[in-house]
Formats: C-alpha cells, structure tokens, sequence
C-alpha cells in the first residue's frame, strides 16, 4: 500500500517529492495572485510552469515549523542567522523545483492514476483504519485538521500515486545481473589468511638526526600548522524556568478563578452525526431523493448513488462533526433537521447533497475535578514564565550595575557562576554554543573582557549571561616553542623510510626462501575480510596482493598509524554469505543503483529545463 511504500522509502528524493506532492501546503499553490495583475507572481518558472511565491512562502514555512519542533530550544539562537536562512530557502526552492519536473515527466510518460485507484489507496490506508477496517470518522478527522476536502486529498493522492508509479518505473530500469552479483559477492566478502610481522621503530628513532636547517625548512613550509586559534575563557550564568518554579505555587483560589474565567474552555462542543448522498447535479438529486420518498434506505442509495466514494461505502456517513467543519450551506441544512431526518438537495459549490442526522450530543461543562491538573499546569506555565522574565529583569539591571563580576546578578537569580578552561571559536562548550553567544564572546562588546553580557535568548525561557575573564588572540607559535615536536616528527618521518627499505629487503629475501632475520617475527594467523574494513590503509594493501599458487605472498606495508609492517598472505578464499545476508547484500546494491538512477533523471530534466528563478522576490525574502 501506498502508505507504507512511503514509510519504507523515505530516504529516497522520488518519496519526498511525493511526500511534498500531498502536503497541505499545496492547497495554496497559484491561488494568491490579483486576477488581471501582469506583475510576476512566481517564485520560479520550471519549463514556463509557474511555482508562486505564495507557494514557496507555505513549503519554507512548513519547513521552518517542522525544524523548529525538531531542534527544539537550540533553534531560537540557529534561525536567527543568515546562513540558516540562505540555506533553508535553497533546500525549498530545490525542492519545489524537484517536484514540478518531475510532475512534468509524468505527464510525458503519461502515468494516470484512475478514480478507482485512489477509492482503493483510501480505504487501505492503516492511518484511516480502526480495528483493521476503514473508518470513514478517522478519515474525515484527517481531512477536518488538515483543512481539506476529500476532492482535494483524492487531488493530491492521484498525484502521489502518479509519482509512486514513476518510482516503479525507476526501480525496473535498476536490475543486478546475477553472474555479475555473484562475482562481485564474492570479492566483498572474500577472506584472506595473514600473519604479520612488525619491525619496530624506536630503535630506528633513536638513530636518526636532524638539523638546524631540516628543522627551520619545515617550520617555514608548514606554519599553518602551528597556529594557534583564538582562544578565550568565560564565566556564564545559566538562567532556565528552574530559577522561577522554586518560587511558584499554585493556590486553590487561583483555580477556581480560572476555571470560572475560562469556562468556555472546559465546554465540550455540540457535535453532529451526519450522513450524505452527494449528486453531480439537480436531477440526479431529485431522483435519489424521490427513491428515498417512495421508501428507499439512505445507507443503501448513498452506496448506490453518491460519488462521494469514500463515506458511500459506509452508506454515507461522515461521522462526528463539529460547528465549522462543513461549508456553512452544507451546516445550516443540517441543523433544522431532527435525529433521522434527511433534507431535501441542497447546493454545496455545483454539489448537490441529501443530508441525514443520525446523531447529535449538546455541548457540556466539564466538572472542575475532572480539569483540576489542567488548569494547575495552565497556571504553573503562566507564573514560572512571568517570574522568569522578572527574574531574567533583575539579572539584567545587576550585571550592568556590577561590571566587575557576575556575582551580584547570580545572587539575584539563586544559582552559580560557572567558568569554562579556555577554548577556541570551534570548540565552544555545549552549553554556550548558540549563535548568538558565540558571536558575542567572540565577536561582542564582552569579547575583550571586562564587561557583562545582557541575558542572551537561547530558547523558550533559556537565557545565558557571559562574561569573558581572559582572551588570546590568534597567532603562530614561534619556532622554539615547535622545536621539539618538529624534531620529533622530523625523526620518526625518517625512520619509517628507513625502515619501510629494510622491510621491502626483507621481503625479497623471503620470496628467494630466507628466513626472517634475528629479532623480526610473524604473528599468529588472522583472517581479514574485505567487507569489515578494520584497518583500512592496511586492509587496501592485503586486498590488492597477488595471491601466489601453493606459496605465501610477502608485502611490505605501513598501518594507519605509521607503524612498518610485513604481510604474508597464506589463503585466499572467496566470500560465503548465508541466504539471509546475500538478500541484504543484493538489496543494498540495488537501492545503490536505484539512487544513481533517481539522481542521473534529476540531473538529466535539471539539464534540459528551463529554470527562471525570481531573483527580486528571492532577495526580497532574503532581506526580510
């Protein structure tokens, strides 16, 4: 099912295009514009398609909303710079662009997706099921939240299903030929049986000497190395609702206040059932109410009759509603009617609807028992965020009053000054790495020190107060302060060319059936498989030796950590992989070559269309 495809595949670009296909976001696309206005609405042409700029506006919004639900406290501080923004418009505009073309390959190929289809997508929808059967209330909850009717979400799914059919057809062009696969199995999974010996180094190290020159050269040559970045040390105050929910408490008196003063929020609203027969036209209404006349069952003439699928297979109905979820006409008809009564046809936007109440519940007060913890914590979240922000007050007008320190305005708050070692822009501590503190500590007026920062917003009733008490600049460290690690590095580099030679002899001394010499000797036998890659600078040059019939192959090799090493290789054997872990393998490479496939059409219509952004609307977002 269409759904569950979708949750499968999400990693894939064809999955979100169709993902972004029935976001409610599209409902607005093209809908904003002055009728008869000649200025330029879009916010990019794809092919001469226009995508408008209220469009735009809704996905980036979408997308602002979802990250900030996502990151939660540490996005306040993000969104607030430019390259996030930037970033953030890209990704949208990308996206839309991304979704457009592929709508229009579509239609190229011609994918049409029939009424029935989507009737079909509907109902074995999971999100739409109760107890492993369609609920039409469910369905029409979704369509009421999301502010849609169901001919636009049977839009929209005709839209995704048109895309998923692109996808299929994307996934037949991706096959594994299976000599190819198997041949190719087998190398990565392939083993091979070594021992290795390790000639050390220290001794080599010891030889070695380095000149005055040597050193200097390299000083000269690699001083981007040793710079030193700017580095600062801080005391900081961190002010969460920690500070104001000591001070808050909740009293019977308030409650009752505000139960009384909010009454109409602890009303359950009155609510219909309603069913509906819903017609083309006038006459076919006429008809199916005249078969009701003569006696017909409703449930039985909307499965019969009604071109509302959906609620048709449930003899019509739409389950519960409140005021407000239907179109006024649709409401008004229903509410002179009595439980079990049905209108006459009612015109509803060109449809014609018979409507039936099956049901109505009144609108009730909840007893104040029943809402007690609600309205408790309504009231907690009020006055820990007001004693928040007065305590975040007086912590403002202490830290300017007291220049010197942080300590009167910790006083004021109730909690500690912390203090930090010393530590460069990239390696900000996690409690102060928000944006806006960073740029302050170092870039602010507090950057130099001295002075006490005014609390900085870093998330829903989170501020941090800094205070710099010490600041290096950037610099080089100078050659006498490398001196020794220059000389150091300078050796080993020497010793591992001296003896990576000894090893290479060595190693024509073994082919020519020599012993090992004195003091040099191969360890126990290790199996390395290609796959697991443990060591990959030594894994490359144990995969690349040529294998020799009925003897050991030698190699000289260096490990990752510069260590000089011999291999001999015994064994070579070809990988065996159970059923289980060669479908996983199989499908791991097919999606590899799916993705290629997703990303050479992408770039195949991004190369063929033709792609005119608004540049005027796109910096005057920018600057907003």
């Amino acid at each position: 099912m269409l759904m569950e495809k979708l949750h499968h595949a999400a990693n894939s670009w064809v999955s979100k295009a169709i993902l972004g296909a029935i976001a409610v976001s599209f409902v607005i696309s093209g809908m904003y514009g002055y009728l008869g206005s000649s200025s330029d609405t879009s916010a990019v042409k794809v092919n001469g398609e226009e995508i408008s700029q209220q469009n735009f506006q809704q996905q980036y919004n979408n997308e602002f909303q979802r990250l900030e639900q996502q990151l939660g406290p540490q996005f306040a501080a993000l969104s607030d710079t430019p390259e996030f923004t930037a970033g953030l418009r890209q990704t949208v505009l990308n996206r839309l662009i991304d979704q457009e073309l592929l709508r229009q390959y579509g239609d190229e190929l011609n994918i049409a997706v029939s009424d029935e289809q989507i009737k079909r997508e509907i109902v074995r929808t999971p999100e739409f099921q109760v107890d492993g059967k369609f609920s039409n209330e469910t369905y029409q909850l979704f369509l009421r939240n999301n502010n849609l009717s169901s001919d636009a979400y049977a839009q929209y799914l005709r839209e995704a299903l048109r895309l998923a059919q692109l996808q299929t057809a994307l996934t037949d062009t991706a096959f594994l030929v299976p000599a190819s696969q198997d041949t190719f199995a087998k190398g990565f999974f392939q083993s091979r049986t070594v021992r290795l010996a390790h000639l050390p180094l220290a001794a080599e190290i010891a030889k070695q000497t380095v000149t005055e020159e040597e050193i200097r050269n390299y000083y000269d040559s690699n001083k981007s190395a040793f710079t030193v970045p700017e580095l600062i040390k801080v005391q900081y105050l961190d002010l969460t609702p920690a500070i104001a929910e000591k001070a808050v408490k909740v009293t019977d008196v308030e409650i009752q206040r505000y139960y009384q003063d909010h009454k109409a929020d602890f009303t359950t609203k009155g609510q219909e059932r309603l069913a509906h027969i819903q017609l083309a036209n006038e006459k076919e209404a006429l008809d199916a109410y005249e078969a009701l006349q003569k006696g017909a069952d409703f449930a039985t003439v909307a499965k019969e009759k009604s071109n509302d699928k959906v609620s048709a297979a449930n003899g019509g109905d739409l389950g519960w509603l409140n005021a407000g979820d239907l179109p006024k006409e649709f409401e008004d008809a229903a509410t002179i009617l009595e439980v079990g009564r049905y209108s006459t046809p009612v015109n509803v936007d060109g449809q014609f609807h018979i409507i039936r109440v099956l049901d109505r519940k009144d609108s009730a007060l909840l007893p104040l028992e029943q809402v007690r913890e609600q309205i408790t914590q309504a009231i907690r979240r009020d006055l820990v965020s007001n004693q928040f922000y007065s305590l975040e007050k007086q912590v403002a007008e202490k830290a300017f009053e007291d220049r010197t320190s942080l300590t009167s305005a910790a006083k004021t708050a109730g909690v500690e000054v912390k203090e930090t070692d010393y530590f460069p822009r990239n390696g900000v501590p996690a409690e102060l790495n928000f944006p806006s503190v960073v740029n302050a500590m170092f870039d602010g007026d507090v950057s130099q020190g001295n002075v006490n920062s005014e609390p900085m917003n870093v998330g829903e009733q989170h501020s941090v107060v800094v205070r710099v008490v010490d600041h290096k600049a950037e610099g080089t460290r100078s050659l006498e302060d490398t001196r020794q690690e220059i000389t150091d590095f300078l050796k080993r580099q020497k010793a591992e060319t001296a003896v990576l030679a000894q090893a290479e002899n060595i190693v024509k001394e073994l082919e020519a059936d020599k012993p090992l010499p004195a003091g040099i000797s191969f360890g126990a036998e290790e199996k390395w498989v290609y796959a697991e890659n443990k060591a990959p600078a030594l894994n490359n040059i144990i995969f690349t030796m040529q294998p020799k019939e009925n003897r050991t192959a030698y190699k000289a090799a260096k490990a990752n950590n510069g260590d000089v090493m011999i291999v001999a290789l015994d064994k070579v054997e070809d990988g065996q992989v159970d059923d289980t872990l060669r479908q996983r393998f199989d499908a791991q490479v097919l999606q590899d070559k799916m993705r290629d496939a997703q990303i050479h059409l992408l770039q195949s219509l991004r190369a063929k269309a033709k792609i005119e952004v608004n540049e005027s609307f796109m910096k005057q977002n920018e600057d907003n």
